[in-house]
């Protein structure tokens, strides 16, 4: 009897919950300890996203992608005062379907997104100095013009000709000298070595 109820109360202790969690598309900027991104989750039945602030441990998040995923959830023994006392743990991914997810919280509408290709040589330019430009074209655009702004994310060798997804950023309270917009890297498409073809001859 003694062994039996210890057996129960040591299954008890060490069950933890499984659930399903849907991931949106997208993640939600949120300030935890310091302001971050947070991954957008609804539980079974629930109608509403909600911040996740502690990740999901086993799992690799891309974003333009919705998941369903089955995790589990687990205590964390004497966790720090400003972190969450569960955790949760990838048991598996049920699905992933690239999509933008519907009902997303206003701030985390999402951003316009547009194929760009980059040439596979930079031109000299110049900003509010002299500089190097990425050269590209823009969804059917025959020429190519100067790109000012860079990439975030994206990274360039020169010799090799880019298709890539880019999604276009609103920068609050940038710099007078500087651009109201930023360009940010969803995914390279292709990379290609090569000349790209008519690219405009150097200024003498």
């Amino acid at each position: 009897m003694y062994f039996l109820l210890s057996l129960f109360l040591f299954t008890s202790c060490n069950k933890n919950e499984v659930m399903k969690l849907t991931i949106a598309s997208q993640e939600a900027d949120c300030v935890g300890v310091a302001p971050q991104k947070c991954l957008l989750i609804k539980k079974e039945n629930q109608k509403d996203w909600e911040n996740l602030y502690g990740g999901i441990e086993g799992f690799n998040y891309e974003e333009g992608n919705e998941y369903v995923l089955e995790v589990k959830e687990e205590k964390i023994d004497n966790p720090p005062a400003d972190a969450p006392a569960m955790k949760y743990v990838l048991v598996k991914e049920i699905s992933k379907t690239a999509k933008v997810s519907e009902g997303l919280p206003q701030k985390a509408e999402v951003a316009a997104t547009f194929q760009l290709t980059i040439a596979s040589q930079q031109a000299d330019c110049t900003g509010v100095a002299p500089q190097k430009c990425l050269l590209i074209k823009k969804d059917g655009q025959k020429d190519w013009e100067f790109w000012y702004s860079g990439i975030e994310g994206f990274k360039y060798e020169e010799g090799n000709e880019y298709v890539l997804e880019v999604k276009e950023e609103k920068i609050d309270n940038p710099p007078a000298d500087a651009s109201s917009l930023k360009y940010v890297l969803v995914k390279e498409i292709s990379k290609q070595k090569k000349t790209s073809d008519n690219l405009p001859k150097p200024k003498k």
